[in-house]
């Protein structure tokens, strides 16, 4: 179970295009360069701009996931050995003792899951503790099939009729002499008997005309051809075994089907979806060290061994665009980080050992990852050049912003050949894609490129939306207020902003919720309650959250 099954590359939640195109570039080349199992994913809903450049340069975008907490079904062991319905007894117990493991799952022929096999369930059944079947080790009473019993006896059928069907046998031995044979054996349940007995055919012949259900002869001697030919007249099954008469009754019975068991069901199954983390205490306090994974329609999918939960997890992660955990998908604590590609600040945990780290002044994650491509000669294919050009054009406003760099401008020609797509061209193409704020409910719009942060005792959010028509956040500015206090309130914020970017006239407006403190301190012209002129500001990063940052923390 330790091995590690995938490492998960991800940009922060509410991904924007640089976040996208650069952890989907960074995954294809960790692959290349030999990593394993390496999976980029879109930490939230993949937007219409994020779905055209995909489709623009003919890429299947990642899948998307809502969070990265473990599940069950990501610890569970699906090889563990399997007790098939309508198993022997006998054969259970070798399985059983074979496997290595203090109890197995019992499934039936649909998938179905049936109950855990264990030795204390097996010695309370077999001893008949506080159950009062009469199955007991002690009892005469069996409830198997004829094709069952014989193969526990390793016995011949001589003759046999209905073999496959499950009944209740009343199991005597023929120790006796032949007059007390009669008195031996109960009246008129011939058809629910089962007779063991030696060489004696004159036992063999009583048996004939009672037309009694089974008979067992035991030894190396087999009953007669005449005694044969007359039980097939008379509906008598005979089978006969090497075993002695004492081996073949212990052995018989072990012949029992294991879901014959009626109090096989554990106190504790799991769903393949819970979070593991809310079902820790109720794994460690439970009795039983594996614990069976069973889905909502009664099929058996796999188990939990305790043993396994003290191992690292089955995934890893490589941050992109992002370090942060604020910022990452709800989950990321479980997850071991082992990489971060980033141009952003650093604020992200102590780390339990050494981690590769990338982070440059650029204005665009795709920078980093287009120039690593570069770096190691990895070759560069036209789709994912156009790819990481869509993230860099989309994150340096076409090179307006004020984080632009050197590096970006210098990749940013060297995406444009390989792709054969001019910048220009692809920017005017995306902006040209939606507009937010006309065609997205309020809470869709904060949410399509948010990110937290906390400074000091501030905890805060930015939402930030590039949009030509300034005007329609005025016209919705008081549903969306509504939103940006409801996501305060919810997320116990400080402070919430939306800015909202016109790149072709290098001008944003900033919509705020939050503290007085930390509202009346903003330095920047105000328009109307809530609502600020931010002139020549683009960024975010370089120019917005500074700001913040010195307001919530002047030292």
């Amino acid at each position: 179970m330790n091995s590690i099954r995938k490492i998960f590359v991800s940009g922060h939640r509410n991904p924007d295009l640089d976040s996208l195109a650069s952890s989907y570039a960074l995954a294809e080349l960790r692959r290349r360069q030999g990593l394993e199992n390496v999976v980029a994913i879109c930490p939230g809903v993949l937007s219409a701009r994020g779905k055209y450049l995909f489709e623009r340069f003919h890429m299947t975008p990642p899948d998307s996931r809502s969070d990265l907490y473990l599940r069950v079904r990501d610890v569970m062991e699906p090889e563990l050995t399997v007790v098939s319905s309508g198993t022997t007894l006998l054969e259970a117990v070798k399985q059983l003792n074979q496997s290595g493991y203090p109890r197995l799952p019992v499934v039936g022929a649909d998938g179905a899951f049936l109950g855990m096999l264990s030795p204390l369930t097996l010695l309370s059944h077999l001893l008949d503790i506080g159950h009062d079947l009469g199955f007991s080790l002690t009892g005469r009473l069996i409830h198997s099939s004829i094709d069952l019993i014989t193969q526990v006896l390793k016995a011949e059928v001589l003759t046999g009729c209905d073999t496959e069907a499950l009944q209740s046998f009343k199991v005597y031995v023929c120790a006796m002499g032949v007059d007390s044979f009669e008195t031996h054996l109960p009246n008129g349940e011939d058809r629910d008997l089962a007779l063991i007995c030696g060489d004696r055919p004159e036992i063999h012949l009583r048996v004939l005309e009672r037309r009694i259900r089974l008979l067992i002869v035991t030894g190396n001697r087999a009953p007669e051809p005449l005694i044969i030919q007359a039980a097939r007249q008379n509906g008598v099954t005979i089978l006969h075994t090497h075993f002695d008469s004492a081996t073949a009754i212990r052995r018989l019975r072990f012949s029992v089907p294991v879901d014959e068991f009626t109090a096989l069901l554990p106190q504790l199954t799991l769903h393949p979806k819970d979070r593991l983390r809310n079902n820790i205490r109720r794994i460690m306090n439970n009795p039983e060290d594996v614990i069976p994974v069973v889905e909502e329609n009664g099929h058996y999918l796999g188990a939990i061994l305790k043993q396994n939960l003290s191992e690292p997890p089955p995934y890893q992660m490589i941050l992109v665009d992002h370090n942060e955990p604020e910022q990452s998908l709800p989950g990321i604590e479980e997850i071991p980080v082992i990489e971060v590609v980033d141009h952003h600040r650093i604020g992200m945990r102590p780390t339990t050992g050494p981690i590769k780290f990338t982070g440059d002044i650029v204005g665009s994650t795709c920078t980093l990852v287009a120039e690593m491509y570069r770096g190691t000669n990895t070759s560069l294919s036209p789709s994912m050049a156009g790819l990481l050009l869509g993230g860099l054009v989309s994150d340096t406003l076409n090179l307006k912003s004020p984080t632009t760099s050197d590096l970006d401008r210098d990749i940013l020609a060297w995406l444009e050949t390989i792709s054969g797509v001019k910048a220009e061209t692809l920017m005017s193409e995306l902006l040209g894609i939606e507009s937010l704020l006309s065609s997205k409910d309020p809470m869709a719009i904060l949410d399509s490129d948010r990110k937290s942060y906390t400074n000091g005792k501030y905890h805060f959010a930015l939402s930030q939306v590039e949009d030509t028509k300034l005007e329609l956040l005025h016209q919705r500015q008081t549903e969306l207020l509504e939103a940006m206090k409801k996501v305060r309130d919810a997320e116990r914020l400080d402070f919430i902003g939306l800015m909202v970017t016109d790149v072709t006239r290098e001008i944003s407006e900033l919509l705020v919720v939050g503290t007085e403190d930390i509202v009346l301190s903003l330095p920047y012209p105000k328009l109307s309650d809530c609502l600020y002129s931010l002139p020549g500001v683009l960024s975010r990063k370089k120019q917005l959250l500074p700001q913040i940052l010195y307001i919530t923390n002047p030292q």
